[in-house]
């Protein structure tokens, strides 16, 4: 497994300076948190491909800023919102593969109260279809990302998506899994043998979301249960930036990793 770190851990910093400082800490491995529209293109996307390759970084996914707006984009009964919503996703994805990444990262719908269709209906079902060919286009495998504020916080959910999709692949996060009242364990058994990227982070009684190692996650047994599955991808560092104070607490954090992914 692979050691690495997301840019989100430094917003509101420039994704471009947060490629920066992440050089500084000798991780390789970096998702890009896009925030902005104008970060998918030029000039700031090639700043960015310049900043990744100056860093001596691999980008192995990348997330959108839209990410909370995904369910009115996309899943909708507007159709031409919807065709809308791909012609913008398109565009990530193309700004994925300039950048060589590997997974998009995706949030999907919004819990909004009453669930009157089930959540995973046909007109949905042909959306995921296409998100994930579209992306498939560009060199990206898609990605489902557990969100506590999202339906994807209940794993049955997304046993449902699993069923019904069999393309899709997960990207498990454990904040959110923790924010949402759930054990990671419960999205392991769901749809653990489709996860191809793992948010990283800490927690306990007080705080939902810590650097690894100063909370009370249990990581023997998290990466036991990886390594059973024969997850071999990358683990990827995702706090907050008042999560920490300086780069060495993220080193530290870094170290206490070492035995389970190497940087």
């Amino acid at each position: 497994m692979k050691l690495g770190i997301s840019t989100a851990c430094f917003y509101p910093l420039p994704v471009e300076q947060a490629l920066d400082e992440i050089g500084k800490l000798g991780l390789h491995t970096v998702e890009v948190f896009f925030n902005t529209e104008s970060e998918y293109f030029d000039p700031l996307l090639s700043e960015i491909e310049r900043r990744v390759q100056a860093n001596g970084l691999e980008v192995c996914s990348i997330h959108p800023y839209s990410a909370a707006n995904e369910g009115i984009l996309l899943f909708s009964e507007y159709t031409r919102r919807t065709e809308d919503g791909f012609d913008q996703y398109r565009r990530y994805f193309e700004a994925g593969q300039r950048l060589n990444a590997k997974y998009f990262t995706f949030h999907g719908e919004r819990r909004m109260g009453i669930d009157t269709d089930g959540g995973i209906i046909d007109r949905k079902i042909k959306v995921y279809h296409r998100l994930i060919e579209t992306a498939a286009e560009y060199g990206l495998t898609f990605t489902q990302e557990n969100v506590a504020w999202c339906r994807s916080a209940d794993p049955g959910y997304l046993r449902g998506l699993y069923e019904a999709v069999p393309e899709l692949r997960f990207t498990l996060d454990i904040k959110q899994a923790h924010r949402a009242g759930q054990d990671w364990q419960r999205f392991l058994n769901a749809v653990g043998d489709r996860i191809c990227n793992v948010h990283l982070n800490d927690f306990d009684s007080a705080q939902s979301c810590l650097l690894p190692g100063e909370g009370t996650m249990d990581y023997n047994a998290f990466f036991s249960a990886l390594a059973a599955l024969g997850y071999d991808r990358q683990v990827l560092i995702e706090v907050y930036k008042n999560n920490f104070d300086s780069l060495d607490q993220i080193r530290r954090a870094a170290q206490r990793l070492a035995p389970y992914a190497q940087p």
